[in-house]
């Protein structure tokens, strides 16, 4: 029993799948009738097809998945879903899809399978088999490249292939000039290369090359631009009431495959027109007055489109008005009249006048073409001529005002109005009378209204003279008339066809003081272009007048004149007449009850410049020390371009540099220094330069100053003579120096001759006074005796040897002796001469002066000699060192005895009356000397 259940749960579950298989084939719509289509300008795959029976709406849905392939390897390469609307059609479904790569470049595959969606769940039918699209890859002769002339907006990504023929190798592609990489990723074996975000090229394009074994092989156009602009400003006005002419902006200019084109599509007429780039012509229908238009601009890459709808009285613009003309014209008004050939009888019309920027309107009914429209001006001046326009417009209208109509229109003639400006110049003649030349031009008030024919003057005295003269000028603005000197009064009238001005009234004073005509002109000062005048301000004056000439270097003088009322005393006087560097003279006169007075004068420059013409300098005078430089005459006066402040005078010297205590200054200019003098005087052009060195040689220029600066400087050559008085003096005045100063000389040897004598050649002292010879020795005198003056004189010595002389002294003397000598001298202030003097001395023998040196006096009294050096002499170190340098003689006997050598010892006195001995004279210690050498001394004793 549980094996019979077993058998039948599984029947049951057999049959339940069976039946499920079942339905799902009854509810499976697998398509049929696959199509496959190439839309190759926009790289488009269209697939079409059916399903085998149809699906209930009201149950189910079908959805498709489509799957396509490339090349013949099928690669995948889309994979999408795919849901039609059953409410429109159940069958011929279509469904497209885009290539990037262009579909001639390979074949592409496609296959579907359905699956029904409802309130039964289901499965997806079959695969239908491929449907595949062959490309170009498989049927070509040679080499081919796609897309052909492929026209993209910018910012594009665009895919080319190339195609080798059989046999061949796509070596590269070139997009214009540059290479461009190959592009694997597409899932195919041609030669592709991917463009990407292009930018606008040029309206022909740029290309794209492909190349195969070094030579181009197939190429192609890439266009790259943008759609067209969308029309802006769109309107339509109508003239004529028979045509629209519809307006708009196109924007930027398109080319070649690019091109924009324009159509006018009117919705409810439903006709549209092909139109030229900016402007369309709509013929205008009877009784229709509202027009719907579309403005639809197309090229390759797309369309714009705009929408207007217009009303016909609103867009109504009238023509410029016709035969436009002046019926009336007269001294104040004119009627003009025109027509505007076009029947606007339907329309309000308003038009405008322009009158010299003044608008005059008028607003009448529209008329038929053959009908006239007139406005009348009124209110203008005589003698005017006008340049008057007219334009019109449709009340109703938004498309504005017609273009202008333009006449010129003068008006008839008027007698002047306004009196003349007048002004005069007086001059004596000498007799008694004077020449008045009278000036006159339009004052502010003053119309001619016509043309001028002639001016009346009309003069007369105001000292009761009843003689009243009148003249006519035409054609001039000024003339002259003689008067006497006495007051006049003169009235000047401007006349026309029409008739004449009011009088212009002019007195002139009684003949005036010639001082007063001369009058110095001040200085005056430019300031804004102009020229400053400043006058004071007079009682009784009722106002001003201040004249100048424009042209004052030029022998005409255009007058001119200005004038002002009492309240002003300044003025900037400008001009275009004014040139730089022209003096201008003004004269500023003074309007009273019997005529204008002159008050002042004044001149001055618009703009002072450097004089041009320079001073001419020549040097008058020229001596060793000064030079008189002068430069007149030099002209001040205005013929000059600026006023002559001063001069400078500059002056080097040619060798050094200039170095002159009164120059004002000094300038380096290169390697010298200038001298600098100012004259501040115009009129001083002399001057004498002083100081100056003998046979100097300078360089010397003189230089006008101007506010605007110096004349440029021209050098004179200037050389100073020399100067024969001062080397007269040079010589002389040494020569009396000297003469003056050896005759006081002289005079005062003689005055002072014994004065003298005992300064230069004092006595010799007497021996025979001298003590030199009594004072008393350590062991007694010289046997009590005084040397005679005679024995002093100079004698012949005997000077022998030192070791000769030493032997014999030891001879004669112990050694204790000699040892006792020499201490008691080393004991008497220190000095040692005597040791000095014991090495050099040579005791006579017996034919000298004193007794030989071995004599038995000898012994009661040791060598008297050295005791009077010790007792008397007292020296320094010099002294010493004379002393030691041997024996020196005062009086030379070389020539006597020549083959011997002499010294001598002089005594000079002391300040305590003590006599000094002194040795002098050249050292001969180290030479041997003979035993037979003579020597002479001599003693001077001073006291």
């Amino acid at each position: 029993m549980d094996h019979c259940v077993g058998w039948h749960g599984v029947l049951v579950i057999l049959f339940s799948a069976g039946l499920w298989h079942c339905q799902e084939a009854e509810v499976s719509f697998p398509p049929i009738d696959l199509e496959i289509h190439n839309d190759s300008v926009n790289q488009r795959l269209v697939v079409k097809w059916d399903i085998s029976k149809n699906v209930d709406e009201s149950d189910m849905d079908v959805i498709f998945h489509i799957q396509v392939a490339r090349s013949e390897r099928l690669n995948i390469i889309a994979d999408e879903y795919f849901q039609p609307d059953l409410s429109r059609s159940r069958v011929n479904f279509i469904w497209t899809w885009d290539s990037q790569l262009p579909l001639e470049c390979d074949s592409h595959s496609v296959r579907i399978q359905s699956k029904v969606i409802g309130k039964v769940s289901t499965n997806w039918s079959q695969w239908s088999p491929w449907k595949t699209h062959a490309g170009e890859n498989t049927y070509r002769a040679g080499t081919v490249i796609f897309p052909h002339e492929r026209v993209v907006p910018v910012g594009s990504n665009v895919t080319f292939c190339c195609l080798p023929g059989r046999g061949q190798t796509v070596e590269e592609m070139l997009y214009g000039r540059n290479k461009m990489e190959r592009d694997p990723g597409l899932g195919t074996d041609s030669f592709v290369i991917s463009l990407q975000n292009v930018t606008a090229t040029k309206s022909d394009g740029s290309n794209v090359i492909c190349v195969i074994d070094g030579n181009t092989a197939a190429g192609t156009v890439l266009i790259v631009s943008s759609l067209p602009d969308e029309p802006k400003n769109f309107s339509c006005v109508s003239q004529d009431l028979k045509t629209l002419r519809c307006r708009w902006s196109p924007g930027a200019v398109l080319r070649g495959k690019v091109k924009a084109n324009y159509v006018l599509h009117e919705w409810l007429s439903m006709k549209s027109h092909t139109c030229p780039r900016d402007h369309c012509d709509w013929p205008i229908q009877m009784n229709q007055q509202m027009y719907n238009f579309t403005m639809t601009t197309t090229n390759p890459l797309g369309e714009r489109r705009i929408n207007s709808i217009v009303y016909l009285q609103q867009r109504v613009l009238l023509q410029a008005p016709s035969s436009l003309m002046a019926d009336q014209v007269g001294a104040s008004f004119i009627t003009l009249s025109w027509s505007l050939k076009v029947d606007y009888s339907s329309l309000q019309i308003h038009c405008q006048v322009d009158l010299h920027k003044n608008l005059v309107n008028m607003t009448s009914r529209g008329k038929r073409p053959a009908e006239i429209y007139r406005v009348s001006l009124s209110g203008l001046q005589p003698y005017t001529l006008y340049n008057l326009r007219v334009r019109c417009m449709a009340e109703s209208s938004v498309a504005g005002w017609s273009n202008w109509s333009n006449i010129v229109v003068r008006t008839q003639e008027d007698a002047p109005t306004g009196a003349l400006d007048v002004w005069r110049r007086i001059k004596d003649d000498g007799n008694g009378g004077r020449t008045v030349t009278l000036y006159w031009r339009p004052s502010p008030l003053f119309r001619a209204n016509g043309n001028i024919s002639h001016y009346n003057i009309t003069f007369w005295p105001l000292d009761g003279t009843p003689v009243t003269r009148e003249i006519s000028v035409s054609g001039l603005n000024s003339s002259q008339i003689t008067i006497g000197g006495q007051v006049y009064s003169i009235s000047v009238t401007a006349h026309n066809k029409a008739g004449r001005s009011p009088p212009a009234q002019l007195w002139i004073p009684a003949r005036a003081k010639s001082d007063i005509e001369q009058m110095t002109a001040e200085r005056t000062y430019s300031k804004d272009g102009g020229i400053t005048l400043t006058w004071h301000h007079i009682p009784n004056v009722h106002g001003y007048v201040v004249e100048w000439c424009p042209a004052p270097i030029t022998p005409h003088c255009d007058l001119q004149w200005k004038k002002y009322n009492s309240t002003i005393q300044s003025d900037v006087i400008k001009s275009q007449t004014f040139r730089p560097g022209v003096r201008y003279e003004f004269r500023i006169y003074g309007t009273m009850k019997d005529g204008d007075r002159l008050l002042k004068k004044m001149t001055g420059y618009m703009a002072e410049m450097v004089s041009s013409v320079k001073p001419k300098l020549k040097i008058s005078h020229i001596e060793s020390r000064s030079i008189l430089l002068d430069w007149s005459p030099y002209p001040t006066d205005e013929s000059q371009e600026g006023f002559i402040t001063g001069y400078n005078i500059y002056m080097k010297d040619t060798e050094s540099d200039c170095n002159l205590d009164k120059a004002d200054e000094y300038i380096q200019q290169g390697n010298f220094h200038f001298c600098r003098f100012y004259i501040g005087d115009p009129n001083k052009m002399q001057i004498p330069i002083n100081n100056l060195k003998p046979n100097g040689k300078y360089k010397v220029a003189v230089v006008a100053i101007t506010s605007a600066g110096e004349t440029p400087a021209e050098f004179t050559q200037a050389h100073t003579p020399a100067d024969t008085r001062a080397a007269l003096h040079s010589i002389i005045v040494p020569i009396i120096a000297v003469s003056m100063l050896a005759l006081v000389l002289i005079f005062i040897g003689c005055w002072k001759r014994e004065w003298l004598k005992r300064i230069f050649f004092p006595d010799i002292p007497d021996p025979n006074k001298s003590k030199i010879f009594s004072l008393n020795g350590p062991k007694g005198t010289l046997n009590g005796n005084i040397v005679p003056i005679s024995i002093l004189e100079a004698q012949m010595v005997d000077v022998i040897s030192i070791q000769e002389k030493r032997q014999q002294y030891e001879n004669v003397y112990s050694e204790h002796q000699l040892h006792e000598m020499y201490t008691e001298t080393q004991t008497k202030e220190g000095c040692r001469c005597v040791e000095d003097f014991n090495e050099n001395y040579v005791p006579y023998d017996e034919k000298s002066l004193y007794p030989p040196i071995n004599d038995p006096s000898i012994d009661s009294q040791p060598f008297l000699y050295l005791d009077f050096i010790n007792q008397s002499y007292t020296g320094v170190l010099d002294d010493v060192h004379h002393a030691t340098q041997g024996y020196r003689p005062q009086t030379n006997i070389a020539e006597a005895h020549p083959p011997y050598v002499m010294q001598s010892a002089m005594l000079q006195p002391r300040p305590d009356d003590n006599p000094v001995i002194h040795f002098n004279g050249p050292d001969y210690g180290s030479e041997p000397m003979s035993p037979t050498s003579v020597a002479s001394t001599t003693f001077i004793l001073v006291d």
